[in-house]
């Protein structure tokens, strides 16, 4: 289906709802304080089809008061139906709502001059010029303008025609599902549904998506599109998802639904401002989407562009440059764009360099900056939400950088800097332990920042100019004799356990003392299991024969005095964590001469 999203702007009693019920039929006023006011209070969603052609209508009120509600309509549109009344001509909710569109980027703009039937012909193309004027003020493209009444329903039709020769917008197949809940209600025995406009990408039935503020995945058992069932929605379009839970607590206007693994909170966001009212410490209202919260501003320049950094109170889960309106005391006094959606802790001049480069999507400047100021790298796994590129894309560019090594599976880009970080590391361990084991793996493990290949990176330079050697896998410092290093290693796993009696370490810690990787340390355990000198209990969890058996006569011994066994009291006589206790009771499970009855171990013998 190629679909639209056209909504209407202009003046409070211009006409915008009635030129809508001209084109469909659809009465957008159907509360009833919206009947007897005779404005429009909501947002109301109609549409018209011709075939495969979809045009879907957010009409909004213009009244003063209710711009909030104008602004959240106006995220999802299109284009837009600028409507202006013939006799009373540019007015000012009029200028106030080409101010949004202009902010929101709905440059392209269809004129519809209504209440032709008041005034003659002149007057008319008067109100078109004026019209024409103001839309040159605000950088907006006129693409049609046409001369409507709805009593007499001229021009109505070649309005409507006009719209299903309008081209629906190429959709970009990197786009990431985004929709902006605006409304959500229960109906029995359907259950949750919620309504919005699909921004990006596209939602199909039975998959799942998630409430990115709930931090919730959720299924999606049907779709509706203005009254029919569908199983797909696609950008551009108005859709009703029926969700997979019957609680509608916690699901509310404002939340962006989305795919997992896309988007991030934060609640500190930067960006580039067109408000020339805005000062540094002002609170004001951030509208993006359908969510509307207040925000503090922190003015970071205000020289050619002004950056700001917005502090919010709870995460927002925004993108690269997304669009959003700034409310001062309820009214407009502009937006901007989204430039960097996350919290990047930077000394100033670095950021607005950064924000600078970004402004003009100057990617590889950009990464440029970053990869300098993290000299542990930065992560590309979010590269769709930071800079609207997918992986791929991101990492072409980051491959352009000089100096730079980049992770393609890891998705980390890394300054040289931070090789040589891990060669000096490394150089540390075999300086401090000369039988040192270890491998990109168990490198990557200590330096939690690198990644496993750029670990290697180090570890191929170090055994290339002869420091470090490897053998069966596992490097060491060069003139090791590797088999004499496994018996010394597997001599010092079995001291370590045998000193530390009924609650022996974890491996994974008595690897780390060692300085030795964890494939090196397994199969020294193994070595120890396979000749009898030492037991696995558990997972992770490794004791001396001697120490087993000295265990199960202290069980054993717990029968006798109290005639059972159980958990609490081999803790409490013994004074060993629940997890030991457990495990010992499990192997004395296995004693022929013991019986498990409910949570407690006898002697046979006693039944």
């Amino acid at each position: 289906m190629n679909s639209l999203i056209i909504g209407t702007a202009g003046h409070i009693d211009h006409g915008k709802t009635s030129l809508i019920k001209a084109l469909n039929g659809f009465d957008g006023d159907s509360l009833d304080a919206e009947k007897e006011r005779g404005i429009t209070i909501n947002l109301s969603f109609s549409n018209i089809k011709n075939g495969d052609e979809n045009i879907s209508f957010i009409d909004v009120p213009g009244h003063e008061n209710l711009v909030k509600t104008m602004i959240s309509g106006a995220f999802s549109f299109d284009l837009a139906l600028f409507v202006v009344a013939a006799d009373d001509g540019i007015m000012p909710q009029s200028i106030e709502h080409l101010i949004v569109l202009s902010i929101l980027g709905v440059k392209n703009i269809i004129v519809a001059i209504t209440k032709c039937d008041k005034v003659d012909f002149s007057r008319q193309n008067e109100v078109l010029e004026q019209t024409k004027q103001e839309l040159i003020k605000h950088n907006l493209n006129m693409l049609n303008s046409f001369f409507v009444s709805i009593k007499d329903n001229s021009g109505i039709g070649e309005l409507k025609n006009y719209f299903f020769n309008l081209k629906a917008k190429k959709r970009n197949e990197n786009d990431v599902f985004r929709y902006y809940i605006d409304r959500v209600f229960n109906i029995k025995g359907i259950g949750t549904i919620v309504t919005g406009s699909v921004l990006g990408g596209c939602v199909k039935v039975g998959e799942k998506i998630l409430n990115c503020e709930l931090n919730k995945e959720i299924g999606v058992r049907s779709i509706q599109i203005h009254d029919s069932n569908v199983l797909v929605a696609t950008s551009s379009t108005r859709a009703a998802l029926n969700l997979n839970t019957s609680n509608i607590l916690g699901i509310s206007k404002g939340q962006l639904l989305s795919k997992k693994g896309y988007f991030r909170g934060f609640n500190e966001i930067d960006a580039i401002v067109y408000a020339d009212e805005l000062k540094h410490n002002d609170v004001i209202g951030f509208c993006v989407g359908s969510k509307q919260i207040n925000a503090k501003v922190a003015i970071l320049s205000d020289e050619k562009y002004k950056f700001a950094t917005f502090k919010f109170p709870k995460p927002m889960f925004l993108m690269f440059n997304e669009a959003f309106v700034i409310l001062k005391n309820a009214r407009v006094i502009g937006g901007g764009n989204v430039l960097n959606p996350i919290n990047e802790p930077m000394k100033k001049p670095n950021k607005i360099s950064l924000l600078l480069a970004l402004k003009d999507k100057n990617f590889k400047k950009a990464f440029e900056i970053l990869k300098k100021a993290h000299k542990n790298g930065f992560g590309l796994i979010g590269s769709y939400q930071r800079f609207a590129l997918s992986h791929e894309e991101a990492i072409s560019i980051a491959k352009t950088l000089s100096n730079a090594f980049v992770d393609e599976v890891a998705l980390n880009v890394y300054d040289e800097s931070a090789k040589f970080q891990i060669i000096e590391f490394i150089k540390f361990i075999i300086s401090k332990n000369k039988y040192a084991m270890f491998s990109a793996t168990s490198i990557s493990l200590k330096l939690n920042w690198a990644s496993v290949a750029l670990s290697q990176l180090a570890i191929n330079e170090l055994e290339n100019i002869g420091i470090i050697t490897k053998n069966d896998g596992i490097y060491t410092k060069t003139g090791i004799d590797i088999s004499e290093l496994k018996a010394k290693l597997t001599e010092q796993i079995y001291s370590i356990l045998d000193s530390e009696n009924l609650t022996p370490q974890a491996p994974y810690n008595i690897y780390d003392s060692l300085e030795i990787d964890r494939a090196s340390g397994d199969n020294a355990l193994k070595i120890l299991t396979k000749q009898g000198r030492v037991v696995r209990l558990a997972h992770n969890l490794f004791i001396t024969k001697k120490h087993l058996q000295t265990a199960l006569l202290n069980l054993k011994q717990i029968i006798k005095d109290d005639g059972y066994a159980n958990v609490q009291n081999v803790k409490d006589k013994l004074g060993l964590s629940r997890k030991f206790a457990i495990a010992y009771l499990e192997i004395l499970d296995s004693e022929n001469d013991i019986i498990k009855i409910e949570n407690n171990r006898i002697f046979k013998k006693n039944l």
